[in-house]
This record gives C-alpha cells, sequence and structure tokens, in this order.
C-alpha cells in the first residue's frame, strides 16, 4: 500500500498536495467563516493564534509520511477546504481519513461524497484492506456524515485525547474494509448522480 502525495479529481472536486504557505491563508479565511461551528476541529481554539503552530505540525508530518493532506477546490476553481489521509499503516494496510473541513456554505453539498469517492477509491486501489474514521464524539454532524457513507461504528476511545482547550475527548471509530468498499461505491456514485441531476 502506497499513500503518497498526488491529485485526485472528478466532475466535483480536485483534490491536491496541500502547502501550507499556499493554502494555510485560505483556511484560515474559511475558519474565520465558519465561527463557533468550528468547535469540535481537534486544534481549534477560539481567540489565539492556533492556526501557526497547527501548520508547523503539518508540515513535519507531512515531511515524516505520518499525513497526506490535501486542499479541496470545486470544479471552478474555488477553495473549498481540506482533508487528509492519516497514518499510512503499509505493514497492515490500514490508513486513516480525516482532518476533514469544508466551507460552511458546502457542507451538505456533493463536496464531502466526492472527496471521500477519491480518497476511499485511491485507498483500496493502492491495496488498504481498511480505511477508518476517527471523529469527536460530539460531531453529530460528522458522525452523520460517515455513517451515510455506509462506514461501520466500531467502538468508542474513552477520553483518548486531550485537546489545546484542555478538553477531555471520546472519539468514536468508524471504518470501511476493503470488501464492502463496492457497496459503498455504488452508495456514494449514486448520490453523487442525484447530485449532478439536480444541475
Amino acid at each position: 500500500m502506497q499513500i503518497r502525495p498526488l491529485t485526485l479529481e472528478n466532475r466535483f472536486v480536485r483534490l491536491v498536495p496541500f502547502e501550507a504557505l499556499r493554502h494555510g491563508t485560505m483556511l484560515a479565511e474559511l475558519s474565520e467563516r465558519t465561527g463557533a461551528r468550528l468547535g469540535t476541529w481537534p486544534v481549534y481554539v477560539p481567540g489565539t493564534d492556533w492556526l501557526s503552530p497547527w501548520l508547523k505540525m503539518v508540515e513535519s508530518r507531512t515531511g515524516a509520511g505520518t499525513l497526506v493532506p490535501f486542499a479541496v477546490y470545486l470544479a471552478d476553481g474555488r477553495f473549498a477546504g481540506m482533508t487528509a489521509f492519516l497514518n499510512p499503516d503499509s505493514a497492515h494496510r490500514n490508513v486513516e481519513i480525516g482532518m476533514t473541513f469544508y466551507a460552511p456554505d458546502l457542507q451538505g453539498s456533493a463536496v464531502n461524497p466526492a472527496c471521500k469517492h477519491l480518497l476511499l477509491e485511491h485507498a483500496f486501489g493502492q491495496g488498504a484492506i481498511r480505511a477508518y474514521f476517527h471523529i469527536d464524539e460530539r460531531n453529530a454532524r460528522s458522525r452523520a456524515a460517515v455513517t451515510k457513507l455506509g462506514a461501520v461504528q466500531e467502538g468508542l476511545l474513552r477520553d483518548n485525547r486531550i485537546l489545546p482547550d484542555g478538553f477531555v475527548r471520546t472519539t468514536v471509530v468508524f471504518s470501511i474494509l476493503a470488501r464492502e468498499w463496492p457497496e459503498v461505491k455504488s452508495g456514494l456514485e449514486a448520490r453523487l448522480a442525484r447530485f449532478e441531476a439536480k444541475g
């Protein structure tokens, strides 16, 4: 399983390797527009410069190969947010999908299913046997979105992370297995077809 930076695209979105200097400012502007809805972003601390140290972490982890982040663009070229592969494990052929953040006006649109289709297709195409998602228990929107994908909830990691604001987070773990991917893929493609039909 080889998960490396590359460009992925379909008729809805284009994912390009995330560059901290180029995309960090765009992400900061999106975070300002999002406001309180960014509350469960794991590194977000209102009233602080949370972005600078986070971007340094992104650069460091990208260099180490433990993070493969993407900037998300719409088909019309508008910056839409970011998403990532985390902790690719070639030995056990597992990879996490996360660090996902879209412009507020795009939530509930074709963007998330289009991005997940690209990421999952790439991961399973590279030989992954399991793609998984770690979601803050408080984030009902993300939990619903991952469930709608067809992911299976595996359980809870109770009090497993202390966030920068001191909150002790419980994480909900979901996964999709390679043998489940054909059915999940069909469901995603049907959803995207409906978005396309709406025009």
